[in-house]
C-alpha cells in the first residue's frame, strides 16, 4: 500500500481529492506553458496549495502533454506520419524530450512536496489513443478504440510509465473517456501491462470512470477508484456534481473512501473556500 491508499484509510480525517488545475491556472493568471516549466510550477502548486489545501498533488499529464505539443510541432508531424490508429500514441510517448520534462516535472514536485502523496493523472490507454490521434490527425475526430488498439496502447503506456519508476509517486490515476468507458473487469483487462507495471513499483492504481453507469464486475488489478457511484469491493472515490458549487449538498461519502471534487474554472474564489469547507466538514 503507497502513501495515497494509506491516506485514504485514515479515519481521523477523510481525503478530499481535488482537481483544480483550470480554476488555479485561470485564478492565477498563469499561462500554458507552466507545465513544462519545473519552478515555475513549483511556485504554482505551492501557492493553490497554500490556498486549497489539498491531500493529493496531482500532476495531469494530459495538461503537460498538451502545452508540449502546442511548442513542439515537430512532434505533432511525427506523430501524423503514420495513420494507423495507435501509431500517434506510440511516437509521442517515445518523444525523449517529453519524458524528460516530465520525470523533471515529478522530481520536483516530489522534493517540494515531500509528505503528500503524489499522484500522476493519466489518459487511459483506450482514451489516450483517440486524444493522440485527434491531435495528429485533426480533422479526422473520430476513431475506433477496441481490445486489440486498447492492448496495443498500455504496453507503449507501460514503457512509458517506466520512466517514472524511481521519482517517488505513489499513485497512477487512468482517466477514462464518458463515452467510451470499460463496462467490465474484461475490459479493465486490456491495461494489464500498465496494471503490473504498477503493481511491480508498488503504486496505488485508480481508475477514473466519469460515469460508471454500466459497469458490471469486479475492478481486479485496480486499488480504488473514481466514479460518481460506489463500485463494490474497491475504495471509491465519489465525484462532486458542478452543482456542489451552486449550493447543492455534498454527495454522501462513501464508507472506506474519500470525495473528489473538480472545480469550476472560473468560480468565485470566496464561495470555493466555503464550498470546501462543506466537503471537509462532512
Amino acid at each position: 500500500m503507497a502513501a495515497l491508499l494509506a491516506r485514504v484509510c485514515d479515519t481521523t480525517q477523510r481525503l478530499l481529492w481535488l482537481d483544480d488545475a483550470s480554476y488555479s491556472t485561470h485564478l492565477f493568471g498563469y499561462a500554458q506553458d507552466v507545465w513544462l516549466d519545473a519552478a515555475a510550477l513549483v511556485a504554482f502548486r505551492r501557492k493553490a496549495a497554500a490556498l486549497l489545501h489539498p491531500d493529493v498533488i496531482v500532476l495531469p499529464l494530459c495538461e503537460v502533454v498538451s502545452a508540449w505539443l502546442q511548442m513542439h510541432s515537430e512532434l505533432r508531424q511525427s506523430m501524423a506520419a503514420r495513420m494507423r490508429t495507435v501509431a500517434p500514441l506510440r511516437t509521442m510517448l517515445a518523444d525523449e524530450g517529453l519524458r524528460a520534462t516530465l520525470v523533471g516535472l515529478v522530481l520536483a514536485l516530489r522534493s517540494a512536496f515531500p509528505a503528500s502523496p503524489l499522484a500522476l493523472a493519466l489518459p487511459s490507454p483506450r482514451k489516450w489513443v483517440g486524444d493522440a490521434y485527434r491531435a495528429a490527425f485533426v480533422e479526422h475526430a473520430a476513431v475506433s478504440v477496441g481490445a486489440e488498439e486498447s492492448d496495443a496502447a498500455a504496453v507503449y503506456v507501460a514503457e512509458f510509465m517506466r520512466s517514472f519508476g524511481e521519482t517517488g509517486i505513489d499513485s497512477v490515476l487512468l482517466v477514462e473517456s464518458a463515452d467510451a468507458e470499460p463496462a467490465s473487469a474484461v475490459e479493465i483487462g486490456w491495461y494489464r501491462p500498465v496494471i503490473n507495471l504498477a503493481g511491480h513499483y508498488r503504486w496505488d492504481l485508480g481508475v477514473h470512470l466519469p460515469v460508471a453507469g454500466g459497469f458490471e464486475g469486479d475492478m481486479s488489478g485496480v486499488d480504488y477508484i473514481i466514479a460518481p457511484r460506489v463500485l463494490a469491493g474497491v475504495p471509491t472515490g465519489i465525484v462532486t456534481q458542478p452543482g456542489f458549487w451552486l449550493g447543492a449538498d455534498a454527495p454522501a461519502a462513501a464508507k472506506g473512501g474519500f470525495r473528489f471534487a473538480c472545480i469550476p474554472a472560473r468560480s468565485n474564489p470566496e464561495r470555493v473556500l466555503e464550498r470546501l469547507a462543506v466537503l471537509r466538514s462532512g
